[in-house]
């Protein structure tokens, strides 16, 4: 028997259960709204709306320990060049106990912190969190963009440090029977001590870094539309969208399935796009597993960096997830300078497009980024 078949199959097992048993005797199945094939109504999107934010805010504790950070730079050690790799990862810090405490968090590699905090049986069908979910019948989820703001560094001193997450936003986009409902994750990220100072004394809260996700809610699809779906994603994308303007450096890699399994262990993510191939075709209609759309992000910002000038650093990528990405495809990814250097607040300024192509050289991810000089 395979490994990948246990989750499908539990998948599945949940599934057919459908929506009209009460939520109390299915742990991990995200609550329906929908009694109909054709969903909810304009007015029960605003219910959804106000229920999602609602909710209350998470914190997450964790502590900057080296550990999670160089466990992600040997994960990528194989797959890009060593100019692109963390600066302490070059010089040397290849093991956990060779890094400094003095030494800067890598930009990007928040995104090994501060795990899921839940187990299997909290989570939803396909292994993602409820808290995001606006439930039934919009069961598939994909990474649709985001933004960072680095205002402060992190140091690998294993300091206690927090994330404060709530959801920012919900909005509906496309016609009657095809919407897609897209959420807003606000993640606020600071040293335990600033969190001490301000948060909990109701003042604003101190800003290390503030990164914003957007995710996107689509509906189930049938056995039929399955088939559909896998049938056009095995033959390519019907139209391929390339990059305006060539890069200034560019970097390819094909991420493995080995790839996959580490960052979803990194950051503890058990959605079942990246993990198991039966569940990508059989249930969602894609041609294998998808690579993780912070681990692209991620990727963006190791190129990037390495382009930077010794004072230079990163403050600021909007980007937006275009198209999937697959396991066992070539990707490349590329970076280029948009223009000169302006004065800013806190010195000067570069503007920077920063984007992922496909195996067919079609755009997956584009960004823009501000890197500031000190």
């Amino acid at each position: 028997m395979k490994a990948t078949s246990v989750p499908f199959r539990l998948f599945q097992r949940y599934r057919s259960l459908g929506s009209s048993i009460p939520r109390s005797y299915l742990p991990g199945l995200c609550q329906s709204y929908s009694s109909s094939s054709n969903g909810p109504s304009q007015g029960k999107f605003e219910s959804i709306r106000a229920e999602m934010l609602g909710r209350a805010h998470q914190l997450s504790w964790d502590v900057m320990s080296p550990t999670n950070s160089s466990l992600l730079n040997i994960a990528l050690a194989d797959f890009i060049p060593e100019s692109c790799q963390a600066p302490a990862y070059q010089a040397g810090a290849k093991t956990i106990d060779k890094v400094d405490p003095n030494t800067r968090l890598p930009d990007g590699h928040h995104l090994v912190y501060f795990p899921l905090q839940k187990a299997a049986s909290e989570l939803c069908p396909d292994g993602t969190d409820p808290m995001h979910s606006p439930g039934g019948p919009f069961e598939r989820r994909m990474w649709a963009g985001g933004s960072i703001e680095f205002n402060d560094d992190f140091r690998l001193d294993s300091s206690s440090v927090v994330c404060n997450e709530s959801i920012d936003e919900v909005t509906v986009k496309g016609a009657e029977g095809q919407e897609k409902i897209f959420v807003d994750v606000l993640r606020e990220y600071m040293r335990k001590q600033e969190f001490e100072n301000t948060g909990l004394k109701g003042l604003p809260m101190a800003q290390g870094i503030r990164e914003r996700r957007t995710l996107v809610f689509m509906r189930g699809v049938s056995k039929e539309e399955v088939r559909q779906n896998l049938a056009k994603s095995s033959k390519g994308r019907d139209r391929i969208v390339k990059a305006p303007n060539a890069p200034d450096f560019s970097i390819t890699l094909t991420p493995t399935p080995t790839l996959l399994f580490h960052y979803s262990a990194l950051t503890f993510n058990a959605h079942l796009i990246h993990l198991d191939p039966g569940f990508c075709r059989e249930v969602e209609g894609h041609r294998n597993l998808l690579v993780h759309g912070p681990l692209s992000l991620t990727l963006m910002l190791s190129v990037l960096r390495s382009r930077l000038d010794p004072d230079e650093k990163i403050y600021k990528i909007d980007y937006r997830n275009l198209a999937p990405l697959y396991v066992s495809e070539p990707i490349r990814v590329c970076v280029r300078a948009n223009d000169n250097s302006n004065e800013a607040t806190h010195g000067k300024s570069r503007k920077w497009e920063v984007w992922v192509e496909d195996r067919d050289g079609g755009l997956s991810v584009r960004g823009t980024v501000v890197s500031l000089q000190s």
